[in-house]
């Protein structure tokens, strides 16, 4: 047998950087003593993790977050380790060490992680060599010592009843029936009958899958037969595409997974193709018409502007003299001489309007400047403001109801009385000129009325009776100038149709009506060129179909019309036989590959029945053994549970039977019952304390049972629930029932620490004292006096 023989903590939960070492050396007895909170429970966590990798009382409540630090790590500390050192019955000691790993990442911090950070190794001569897990179950003999610790020598605090709670009662029957090493041989038969099951029937789901495929593609079923005749050779129906390897499906030499649905979609396409030679001349006559239809921007310049295209010059011409003349107005109406005598486009204006002498003009226009600039001081002044003020007259002659000021905003009431006003103003102004001012303003009056005003008068007449082409009209005039060539090809395929259309052309520019107008006409031509088309022959278009026809002439005839030539009917009704010849080819060899299928998937069923049958009769016979084997654990649970408890529902010295209400012959479900004439289980008519002594009762039943190697109990202040007649019934029942076993308890009671050493000494058990507070370890003597009894 193995015990514990010394535990090494560092950097563990309570225990810090200095290593802290407990020898539990071969005590049958080691009491773990102190207050709460001075590392009892540490110990048993660190003795589960270093024996199991994990701790099962963790509870993960992180969510997405990362700590930032390892839930076990004494003050956030990193380097944590678990030694422990065991020693067999001969003496031979073996050390195995528990350590954090160095590089950790913060999702490994989590509590869902907790099992990842962990590294097993086992000394060697002093030297730490990496391990792993199977070597500690080979070293307790046990197939897995993570289960078998927690089940056979582990009663953790306030846990003692997860194995009743946590499992529900066919749970309970599957755990217990891992247990038995008798089945193992039996249990891997059984595994691999099952892989071969899965296997099995993938490989029949996969025969079926392939069955309904064929049936679906080739519409064919356990009665067709296929005979085939004489194969066609193959030639290209459409030899430009083989060229650049663009071939449709249906042209090519071999056509896979050719099923009903290719051979159908093959044959309806070469109909098309036969039905579009047959009606290619109207396609194409009606291509050609509907082509000119869709070209809208050709038609619109064509029906806008042909009439207007050869006036062009003449148009850009009026256009710029029209801006001129109306650049000029701005300049006369500004009244700026200066401004009048550097325009560029005076003679051009003249010109324009009929006006003769432009020569006169400039010479009284410069003696008029000249004169100005002699003008100096307030009688200046006078003379600007009088200019101003005939510009606002002839200004106001142009709002005849106008009736407030322009300057200040006060209202006359009337027209009338405003211009009146007006009128007044000026003549006070007047005389308030001197001599010399007198004569300046009397000779832009002068100037004004013999050419400003006429001009004025006659650049207003020509700007208004001109119907000037906007910006856009000559920008379309221009772009219906270059397609000229156009116009005369369209011209020229219009005439030889014989598509009247003259009386559509606008003959206007600007056009009136504007751009309506020409849609207007380009619709009428339209339907012109359409009822130029001619009638379709029959059944054209019920076989040109959602427009077939285009897109044959333009996918397989790339759009050239000297192609069609090199297609014939010969050609389409080979392929046709051509393709049924594979198809038939193709058809055969699946209806010769049906039956094989069928029989293939016949077998398999067979199979899976077979295998389904020895699997059920296997796990049958598996069952029944356990449930024999049950009693090995049944009796000693019993006498335990009996023995602690003393008392309950049942009576005095009654033990719990493990009970199985429906197995029959065969281990099913776990009940344990504190009467056997009754199915409720003992969770639902026990108190906390009495379940706490069950638990225990039924560590104890299954480590006497099951445990192989390793001799140790542990119980984590197991009389925290329980009364003293359990305390004192489990003292007896450890000392008396597990002799030769090293007993790991802790308590934070004083009395029960010294009543279970009191037992123990008394009947010259060995006992070690661990105070966790003191951090020291302390050996107890018995000197204790007893009483004699004496017989009555």
């Amino acid at each position: 047998m193995i015990n514990l023989n010394k535990i090494t903590f560092r950097n563990f939960k309570i225990f810090g950087d200095e290593p802290y070492t407990i020898n539990f050396e071969n005590y049958r007895l080691i009491l773990l003593d102190g207050p709460n909170g001075y590392g009892k429970t540490s110990v048993f966590d660190g003795i589960e993790l270093g024996l199991t990798g994990n701790l099962t009382r963790l509870v993960s409540l992180e969510g997405r977050q990362n700590p930032i630090d390892v839930v076990v790590a004494h003050q956030g500390k990193g380097h944590v380790e678990i030694e422990l050192e065991f020693k067999d019955s001969d003496c031979k000691v073996k050390i195995f060490k528990r350590k954090m790993k160095k590089s950790i990442s913060n999702s490994s911090r989590k509590i869902s992680k907790f099992a990842e950070l962990w590294e097993l190794y086992e000394i060697v001569d002093g030297q730490p060599v990496l391990s792993n897990q199977s070597v500690l179950n080979q070293y307790f003999d046990s197939k897995d010592f993570r289960r078998d610790f927690l089940l056979f020598h582990y009663v953790q605090q306030e846990e003692t009843s997860r194995f009743l709670k946590g499992n529900n009662e066919t749970q309970r029957a599957e755990e217990l029936a891992q247990l038995f090493g008798d089945t193992r041989e039996a249990d891997e038969k059984l595994n691999k009958l099952k892989d071969i099951l899965g296997k099995v029937k993938k490989s029949k789901n996969a025969k079926n899958t392939e069955i309904d495929n064929i049936k679906l593609l080739y519409k064919i079923d356990e009665s067709t037969s296929i005979t085939t005749g004489a194969s066609e050779p193959h030639s290209y129906t459409l030899p430009w595409l083989a060229e650049t390897n663009k071939s449709p499906f249906w042209d090519a030499i071999q056509i896979p997974e050719l099923n009903q649905e290719k051979l159908n979609s093959s044959l309806a396409e070469i109909t098309n193709i036969r039905n579009f030679l047959m009606h290619q001349r109207y396609f194409l006559r009606s291509r050609k018409f509907e082509n000119a239809i869709c070209e809208s921007e050709v038609l619109e310049s064509y029906v806008g502007y042909y009439n207007s295209i050869n006036n062009y010059d003449l148009h850009v011409t009026e256009h710029q003299k029209y801006q001129i003349i109306k650049s000029f107005e701005v300049i006369l109406k500004s009244g700026d001489l200066k401004q009048i005598s550097s325009n560029k486009n005076t003679d051009t204006t003249f010109k324009a309007l009929g006006f003769e002498d432009c020569d006169a003009f400039r010479i009284a226009l410069q003696s008029l400047i000249d004169e100005e600039s002699k003008a100096k001081g307030l009688g200046s002044i006078y003379s600007e403001l009088i200019k101003h003020h005939n510009s606002m007259s002839i200004g106001l002659q142009k709002i005849p109801d106008e009736s407030s000021c322009l300057l200040c905003g006060q209202d006359y009431f009337s027209h009338d009385s405003l211009s009146k006003a007006i009128s007044q103003h000026g003549n006070l102004l007047r005389s308030e000129l001197t001599g010399q001012d007198k004569l300046l303003v009397a000779s832009r009056d002068t100037f004004n009325n013999k050419y400003i005003f006429p001009l004025i008068k006659a650049c207003a007449i020509y700007l208004e009776k001109i119907s000037l082409p906007s910006q856009e009209e000559l920008l379309a005039l221009s772009r219906a100038r270059s397609m000229r060539e156009r116009f005369v090809r369209l011209r020229d395929w219009l005439r030889s149709e014989g598509i009247l259309h003259d009386d559509l052309l606008v003959s206007t520019f600007p056009v009136e009506g504007g751009r309506d107008n020409i849609i207007e006409n380009v619709n009428y031509l339209c339907e012109r060129i359409r009822s130029a088309i001619g009638t379709a022959p029959d059944r054209y278009y019920e076989t040109n179909g959602s427009n077939i026809f285009d897109r044959i002439y333009r996918d397989y005839f790339n759009s050239k019309y000297l192609k069609l030539n090199q297609v014939n009917f010969s050609q389409l009704n080979q392929k046709e036989l051509y393709i049924k010849s594979l198809y038939f080819s193709s058809l055969k060899e699946i209806s010769d590959k049906f039956p094989k299928l069928l029989r293939e998937k016949e077998l398999l069923e067979q199979a899976a029945t077979d295998i389904s049958e020895l699997i059920s009769s296997l796990q049958s016979k598996i069952k029944q053994y356990r449930k024999k084997l049950i009693t090995d654990i049944e009796i000693p649970f019993y006498i335990y549970s009996g023995k602690i408890l003393q008392f309950h529902q049942a009576g005095l010295g009654h033990g719990i039977f493990i009970k199985d209400s429906t197995g029959d012959d065969e281990l099913k479900n776990v009940r344990l019952v504190s009467n056997w004439e009754s199915d409720h289980d003992i969770l639902n008519t026990m108190s906390s304390g009495q379940i706490s002594a069950v638990v225990i009762a039924l560590t104890l039943a299954l480590h006497k049972v099951y445990a192989s190697n390793f001799a140790s109990v542990m119980i984590d202040d197991p009389v925290q629930t329980m009364d003293d007649i359990n305390m004192s019934s489990l003292v007896e029942v450890l000392r008396n029932d597990f002799k030769g076993k090293q007993i790991i308890l802790s308590t934070h009671e004083a009395k029960v620490a010294r009543y279970f050493t009191y037992k123990y000494l008394k009947h010259s058990e060995s006992v070690k004292i661990v105070n966790l507070m003191q951090r020291k370890e302390h050996v107890p003597s018995n000197k204790f006096h007893y009483r004699a009894i004496t017989a009555n």
